[in-house]
């Protein structure tokens, strides 16, 4: 069985592409794709693109508010321009999970390491993702010690020297070394380490507690994930996801069915998602490309499975929102055994399994947080990222924890919370098939 890599702290966002030589679609790696909240960007991009958004919204007068204004009383500009609010106790403690102290120091080591590649305005956004990121890795080292579980540290090294032998054969990487790359990239071998040791002990977990049989019967079940079947289509999306008033939520119901009627009397498709459409495939006419079963969620892919060629959908929601699928082409699957696809199988439903467990220790553990928002230069205007009363984010886990998981409408892998496919994928497009992605964001801390 390929190893399956599960890492889930920050930044180095493309770095298991450049090791592994992989493009987008060669799918020749099993490894599963977590982040901690930027998917296909990385906190950089991230940053550059709130700041878009904010900056679109001050053109339109829109983003500032009184408190804003009446929370930067009394700052000295100067210091906050070089980022320099107040002197931090590294012994603070920021967050307490299951009786486990998580310390300042931890957080600021990671975000020393990236402070330079990103906004100063979106600091405070970097940090709410390097805690939650902590506070999972914490839950997981927690679990594994409770379940007696060790890895031999020759086979981490085994598993590191495989990467430095890809990076000789990649040619965008062969000049570099391991170190160098991981630096670039916000990171340490060290840190690779770690991660590795919490991959392969959830890997040792799942291998004792999950039967064959489990695994075949998931084949059976789950047939259209595996046998290259796959769907061409475009999509008009409502977006309800910060929605919480049942009048705007009827609202965006009205909406997505007037357009169904206009689209019902001879509408162009393409025309009104440019016009409409609230997902960043509005840019081409709502244009999703071609993508299989396991790489949307399920409410979307039922629908766009079954739609005929060149027909479109009745409404559908998502926990995105509303949608309308127009589909363009289908690909019927191949015929495919177990014995063909099986360490394939059983990747995407550890990738599943380990997803619901980290949902599990999420919602049984005692957690506080305590973390308090830096007040980095522009860090509530608009709303775009502010995280104000951190301890609200760890309700539910969606994957990382609040809605890490769950940030795009498209490319989730199958048991995640990402509406069509691709965990925790800020950019909604563009994503292979979660057994078939390798490490396109993966961070870590120690």
């Amino acid at each position: 069985m390929k190893t399956r890599i599960f890492i889930t702290l920050i930044s180095f966002s493309f770095l298991f592409l450049l090791i592994n030589g992989c493009g987008k679609n060669e799918g020749k790696s099993g490894h599963s794709s977590f982040s901690g909240g930027g998917g296909d960007m990385n906190f950089e991009q991230q940053a550059l693109k709130m700041e878009q958004d904010d900056l679109a919204k001050l053109k339109q007068g829109q983003g500032y508010r009184q408190a804003d204004h009446d929370a930067m009383k009394g700052q000295d500009f100067a210091k906050i321009h070089e980022g320099i609010v107040t002197k931090k106790d590294p012994n603070e403690v920021i967050a307490t999970i299951n009786d486990e102290d998580i310390l300042r120091l931890e957080l600021d080591k990671i975000l020393e390491k990236v402070k330079g590649k990103v906004s100063r305005s979106r600091l405070h956004i970097v940090e709410k993702q390097i805690l939650d990121d902590l506070v999972t890795q914490l839950l997981l080292k927690q679990f594994i010690k409770k379940e007696g579980i060790h890895v031999e540290l020759s086979r981490i090294e085994d598993e590191i020297g495989k990467f430095r032998e890809n990076l000789k054969k990649n040619p965008d990487t062969r000049d570099k070394t391991l170190e160098t790359l991981l630096e670039e990239q916000g990171g340490s071998v060290e840190e690779l380490r770690v991660a590795l040791d919490i991959s392969f002990s959830i890997d040792a977990y799942l291998d004792r507690t999950v039967p064959e049989e489990r695994i075949k019967e998931y084949f059976t079940n789950n047939i259209g994930n595996f046998n290259g079947e796959t769907v061409t289509a475009s999509h008009i999306l409502i977006d309800t996801r910060n929605i919480k008033e049942e009048e705007e939520l009827d609202e965006a119901k009205k909406k997505i069915e007037k357009i169904k009627e206009e689209l019902d009397q001879g509408a162009d498709f393409a025309k009104l998602a440019e016009e409409n459409s609230d997902c960043p495939s509005a840019r081409t006419g709502g244009q999703l490309g071609t993508f299989g079963r396991s790489e949307m969620v399920k409410e979307f892919t039922d629908i766009a499975f079954a739609v005929d060629i060149n027909n479109i959908s009745e409404p559908v929601k998502t926990q995105f929102g509303y949608h309308i699928i127009k589909v363009t082409d289908k690909q019927e699957g191949k015929d495919v055994t177990f014995e063909d696809l099986k360490d394939r199988v059983k990747i995407a439903l550890y990738n599943e399994k380990t997803v619901n467990l980290i949902q599990g220790l999420t919602k049984n553990a005692d957690t506080q947080i305590l973390l308090k928002e830096t007040p980095y230069t522009g860090s509530s205007h608009g709303g775009a990222g502010g995280h104000g009363s951190m301890s609200s984010s760890y309700g539910e886990m969606s994957g990382g924890h609040g809605d890490s998981y769950g940030a795009s409408p498209h490319w989730s892998m199958p048991g995640g919370s990402s509406p069509h496919g691709g965990m925790s994928s800020s950019n909604p497009h563009g994503g292979m098939s979660s057994e078939k992605k390798i490490e396109e964001s993966f961070s870590l801390t120690n």
